[in-house]
C-alpha cells in the first residue's frame, strides 16, 4: 500500500513537473506556428512564452511573449531586426495587451515605390495603437524629398533639413522655405511658396503600418512619432 502510494505521488509530481517546466517549451512552438501562418518570415527567430502560474496558459493565457528575429517579414513591416515584448497575451481571442521593444533597419517605401530606411524604432504602448517613436537620418530624409519633389514637377531640385525644424528647397536656382507637415498619418513637405506643389514623402497603407503624428528636425536626424497596431501586425 504504501510503495503503491509513493509510486502515486511520483507520477503526480512528474506530471506537474511536466506542466509546469513543459507548458511553456509547447505554447513557444504554437506561437511560432501562429506567427508563421501570419507570414511571418526571418532568421534566428525566438519565441520564449512565459506565465507566473504555466498551467494557465493551458486556458489560453500568456504573461510574456518575447520574440527577437533578423531578416523580418511580417504583413507591412519589414525590419533588419526586432526585439519585442508581448504582454498579457490572449491566445484563444487574439489579443495582446501591452508591447515594448525596439525595431533597427526598418524600411518604409515612399509614394514612387523607393524605400526610406529608418535606422531604429521604439515600440510602447497598447497592442492596437503603440506609440512608436523612429529616427532616421536627416540627410536620408532630405534625399528623399528631393526624389519625391522631383517625380512630382519634373524640376531638378534639392531639398534641405536643418535645427529646429527647417525645411529649404531650392529649384531653378531659387531657395524657398517649406515645412513638413502630418496629416492623416502622412508626412508630406508644403512649400511656403503655393506655386510650388505639397509632395507626400510618406504615407500609410501598403509596406508602412505606421500612423504618424509628428515630425522634429534636429542637427542630424529626424524623428517620427506615430502609432502602430502590433496585434493585427502579428496576428498571434
Amino acid at each position: 500500500m504504501r510503495s503503491c502510494l509513493i509510486q502515486l505521488l511520483m507520477t503526480v509530481a512528474v506530471i506537474f513537473a511536466l506542466l509546469w517546466f513543459g507548458l511553456p517549451y509547447g505554447a513557444s512552438w504554437l506561437a511560432t506556428t501562429a506567427l508563421n501562418s501570419a507570414g511571418f518570415t526571418g532568421t534566428n527567430t525566438k519565441v520564449e512564452v512565459s506565465a507566473n502560474l504555466p498551467p494557465r496558459i493551458l486556458l489560453g493565457h500568456a504573461d510574456k511573449i518575447h520574440v527577437t528575429s533578423t531578416q523580418v517579414g511580417v504583413g507591412d513591416l519589414h525590419a533588419g531586426s526586432i526585439d519585442l515584448t508581448l504582454e498579457n497575451v490572449e491566445f484563444i481571442d487574439r489579443k495582446i495587451g501591452t508591447v515594448s521593444g525596439t525595431l533597427t533597419a526598418v524600411r518604409v517605401p515612399a509614394p514612387s515605390g523607393d524605400p526610406i530606411t529608418i535606422d531604429a524604432a521604439t515600440v510602447e504602448g497598447a497592442g492596437t495603437a503603440a506609440t512608436a517613436t523612429l529616427t532616421t537620418s536627416s540627410a536620408e530624409l532630405a534625399q528623399l524629398a528631393t526624389a519625391q519633389f522631383y517625380a512630382a514637377t519634373k524640376i531638378t531640385s534639392t531639398v534641405k533639413l536643418t535645427a529646429p525644424n527647417k525645411v529649404t528647397v531650392t529649384a531653378g536656382g531659387k531657395s524657398e522655405p517649406a515645412r513638413l507637415v502630418v496629416s492623416g498619418g502622412a508626412i508630406t513637405l508644403v512649400p511656403a511658396n503655393t506655386a510650388l506643389p505639397t509632395v507626400v514623402l510618406i504615407q500609410p497603407g501598403p509596406g508602412n503600418p505606421f500612423n504618424f503624428t509628428s515630425a522634429t528636425i534636429g542637427a542630424t536626424t529626424v524623428t517620427l512619432v506615430g502609432t502602430i497596431d502590433i496585434q493585427s501586425l502579428l496576428g498571434l
